[in-house]
């Protein structure tokens, strides 16, 4: 399974991937904008470069899942740390590299057992899940591993939308029938979100309620858009967001059940 990391704005601060242990290092692509190539390229050998015309991240997620010749891959976003609870209780600790080789693995292993989409808790309400160390049909963002089989076969696509694109995706499997899986041994966090850089280029206050009135639209009743206060969000701290009801949309969702 190749692991996919969309990058823009950030030449100067690639942290995912000092994560990522040697042995995956050759697995691992950086994807960016021909114009930040020649930089790129000094940090990691393995540079996928979207055409001009493949901008914004749902887009870009799009056009690798649609090259891809594998029926798996792994979606990480740029700035990102990993942790795990330490000795089996709700703290959290920085992983090393043989530890994230076990939690790629884990994708690999749920991917295999027929979940579409497999995700990983963030740092943030982390605590909430103890002792569990999976959930199902939960909010997934930021690290997902996929089954780009299944979502071609049912039409599933992250360029419908320019945000939110990853909730999205999600939404639309689970209105299918399929269940979500979460890993909540092991973490991610950020230091902050829309921070310089990625998604923060082009979201703003217009784009993120565009993006959040269309989830609505399209998943409507488990959607209810909400105003949201957080402090983390830089230049965006009172801003429309969305609030989802996961579970409700599997037994609800209109689609129906799989075959």
């Amino acid at each position: 399974m190749k692991i996919y990391i969309p990058t823009l704005g950030r030449v100067d601060n690639q942290i995912t991937i000092k994560s990522i242990p040697d042995n995956l290092l050759d697995k691992t692509y950086l994807v960016c904008s021909e114009k930040e190539a020649p930089l790129l390229k000094k940090i990691h050998d393995n540079l996928i470069i979207c055409p001009k015309e493949i901008n914004g991240i749902g887009k870009v997620r799009q056009y690798i899942i649609d090259k891809s010749t594998e029926p798996y891959l792994l979606f990480l976003d740029d700035d990102l740390v990993f942790l795990k609870r330490e000795n089996n209780s709700k703290k959290l600790k920085p992983i090393d590299k043989t530890e994230f080789t076990a939690l790629y693995n884990w994708f690999m292993q749920k991917l295999n057992e027929g979940y579409p989409m497999v995700g990983l808790s963030a740092r943030q309400g982390n605590h909430l899940s103890y002792p569990e160390k999976e959930i199902y049909l939960s909010r997934i963002f930021t690290v997902y591993a996929l089954n780009t089989e299944i979502l071609k076969n049912f039409n599933v696509r992250f360029d419908e939308m320019d945000l939110m694109e990853d909730f999205n995706v999600a939404l639309r499997l689970i209105r299918y029938g399929f269940k979500t899986i979460i890993n909540t041994e092991y973490a991610h966090s950020q230091k902050n979100s829309n921070q310089k850089g990625g998604c923060s280029l082009y979201r703003n206050i217009e784009t993120q309620s565009k993006a959040a009135r269309l989830l609505v639209k399209k998943h409507k009743p488990f959607v209810k858009l909400v105003k949201k206060k957080t402090e983390s969000w830089e230049g965006m701290e009172e801003r429309e967001d969305v609030m989802i009801y996961w579970k409700k949309a599997y037994n609800g969702g209109k689609y129906g059940k799989h075959n």
